[in-house]
């Protein structure tokens, strides 16, 4: 009996440093990961932007079809620039990584500002989600990007 008991503490004291160690690895992941992501949002050359989406990443833009693979993305993104005072800047707010910690999640604010026909400028709040895998060298790469507007949104900072 006693040897019993001694094996169900043993498995349960194992259980708990096993718990503890996955929780500290996904914070750790979650912190690599929001630190890709805001690296992301500072990529200011269009190499530099695609550097953190994988080859067959998929983009869901507003009121645009399903983009999937570098060349697409790259044709929508060119006729977004093309439009007066067109500026993206985002902001990272939570990352979410899987027990293995090769899949996750960010959750981003982010500002679309652009001239309207008048000349003034326009701006646009919206809500992203990003899906992110690692790839074979365990570096993180943007999988599927969505987003779309959100009147709520008066800042992209995390009070806003």
């Amino acid at each position: 009996m006693k040897t019993a008991v001694l094996t169900v503490l043993a498995g349960l004291m194992m259980l708990s440093c096993t718990n503890r160690q996955t929780a500290e690895l996904s914070q750790e992941g979650e912190a690599q990961l929001l630190e890709t992501s805001r690296e992301w949002s500072k990529s200011f050359s269009t190499e530099a932007y695609f550097s953190f989406i994988g080859e067959d990443g998929i983009m869901m833009a507003p009121d645009q079809p399903l983009l999937q693979g570098h060349e697409k993305i790259r044709k929508v993104l060119s006729e977004f620039q093309s439009i007066p005072g067109f500026n993206v800047t985002w902001e990272p707010q939570q990352a979410f990584v899987s027990e293995s910690g090769d899949l996750g999640y960010t959750i981003d604010k982010m500002l679309v500002s652009f001239e309207d026909e008048n000349g003034s400028t326009v701006k646009q709040f919206e809500k992203v989600v990003s899906i992110w895998k690692k790839n074979e060298e365990g570096v993180w790469k943007m999988a599927v990007d969505v987003w779309n507007t959100d009147p709520t949104l008066t800042a992209i900072d995390k009070q806003g």
